[in-house]
């Protein structure tokens, strides 16, 4: 397949994701998430990263589930099966962390909200960008620095707004 085409299904994520990590919504960030990590499945298995592929078609699946259900099991469900598929496709030091960055993303859906969410997604996407660099990935590796420049401005946003919304009840 051409390396442009293959570029361009990171590009669409990336896209996806700028609206996503934007959000202070919950639901509309888990939703977009769900699309974003389909198209960059495709996107690192065309390229060969056959783990990072692998995590982001399970993130994909776990985020849409995600919006519905809560709790430890769930994220020690999708741990197992990443962990496992992990394993099946395993090829070196690399694969180390997606599969880490997806355990990490698992957790903050299924037991984090808010700005402790967006925290752990913050090293997430961190973790992902070391990832897309040594792999290549166009849209990986920018999706990952707006992600994380995204993230700390909603972190601070909503910080401001839990200060503001303090003071104004103490008053």
């Amino acid at each position: 397949m051409d390396p442009l085409v293959i570029q361009g299904f990171g590009l669409a994520a990336y896209a996806v994701n700028m609206v996503g990590f934007s959000t202070k919504r919950d639901q509309l960030f888990r939703s977009l998430l769900f699309v974003s990590c389909s198209l960059f499945c495709i996107h690192y298995v065309l390229m060969g990263a056959y783990v990072a592929g692998t995590n982001l078609g399970i993130n994909g699946v776990r985020s849409f589930v995600s919006l519905r259900f809560k709790g430890y099991t769930w994220f020690a469900l999708f741990a197992v099966i990443q962990t496992g598929m992990s394993v099946m496709v395993y090829e070196g030091l690399i694969d180390l962390l997606p599969w880490s960055a997806s355990l990490m993303s698992g957790f903050a859906l299924f037991c984090l909200s808010d700005i402790q969410m967006r925290i752990a997604m913050l090293i997430c996407a961190l973790t992902w960008m070391v990832n897309a660099l040594i792999v290549g990935s166009w849209g990986g590796s920018l999706n990952d620095i707006t992600n994380a420049t995204l993230l700390a401005f909603t972190i601070y946003r909503m910080k401001t707004a839990n200060e503001r919304e303090a003071q104004t009840t103490s008053l």
